[in-house]
């Protein structure tokens, strides 16, 4: 028998702290450029700075796992198993979006105008495909990256999802702040605070997702379509909202935050604590 010798397949570099940390300074750095391009932009929605800033973490998560060499195999690329999660993440944020807006339509705060779910699903339809695209620039470095890298640090799941939610909660604040009154009504002392309870809320949620099934895609998917739902919720001339702080269809809306808060500690005690196996991209 002749013996052969086999090419030793090129297998990704084991996970680092050094990994982790250029890519959480990666994001706040091209977030806070980002930022700043858009306050000085007489459009900051548009502008090249709000383009930096989207795609700042799929930047970060592309240049560590090639330039960096360490690989893709955990990316979550593949669909993943326990399909079902797909279902829950695409009807998740249009249910609780709903529960704001049929309640204050009951109370007289928000009010409906003729012609609205046309308006609504014209939205919608013709901004589905960015907010996907836009969800996927985001989770790919989330969801894609830096979850998984903190798993085979030995990350618990808990602390893991909550650490990845701190940093998307501050890579959003020079975005929030550049666009101003653009983005919210409220003032920043009492967005920043919410926002950043609805993001951990939702962290736990995609992180529990993304352990489930070893995919990014569901959480791709997910936040999508709660962007989609919400921009369209949030236009004058399909809902009039009297007291957008307790009404609107956001994340940090005061009636959508308990629900959300109540939705990641179910997930997480239901689901998050034993997981099928190491995060992969199964």
């Amino acid at each position: 028998m002749t013996a052969t010798t086999a090419t030793p397949a090129r297998t990704r570099r084991p996970a680092s702290r050094r990994g982790v940390l250029v890519y959480a300074v990666g994001v706040l750095t091209l977030s806070t450029a980002g930022g700043l391009v858009m306050a000085s932009s007489p459009d900051p929605a548009t502008s090249a700075g709000a383009l930096l800033f989207v795609l700042s973490p799929l930047l970060l998560a592309v240049g560590l796992r090639t330039v960096g060499r360490e690989g893709w195999a955990d990316a979550g690329l593949r669909l993943g198993r326990e399909r079902g999660w797909y279902a829950v993440a695409l009807l998740l944020f249009p249910v609780l979006f709903a529960v704001p807006i049929v309640l204050g339509a009951l109370t007289g705060d928000v009010r409906v105008p003729p012609g609205a779910g046309q308006r609504f699903l014209t939205l919608f339809a013709t901004g589905l495909v960015a907010r996907i695209a836009f969800a996927a620039f985001e989770e790919l470095g989330w969801r894609g990256y830096l979850e998984p890298r903190l798993a085979a640090l030995g990350v618990p799941a808990l602390r893991r999802h909550l650490t990845v939610g701190a940093l998307w909660a501050v890579w959003h604040v020079p975005y929030i702040v550049a666009l101003g009154d653009e983005y919210t009504e409220l003032p920043l002392a009492a967005q920043l605070p919410l926002f950043t309870v609805a993001v951990l809320a939702m962290a736990v949620i995609w992180g529990v997702v993304r352990d489930r099934t070893g995919s990014v895609w569901p959480s791709v998917l997910g936040h999508g379509m709660a962007n989609a739902v919400a921009f369209p919720l949030l236009a004058a001339d399909v809902v009039v909202i009297d007291s957008p702080l307790v009404h609107a269809a956001r994340p940090e809306g005061l009636v959508v935050l308990p629900l959300l808060v109540l939705t990641a500690a179910l997930v997480y005690r239901r689901w998050g604590r034993s997981v099928p196996s190491v995060l992969s991209g199964a």
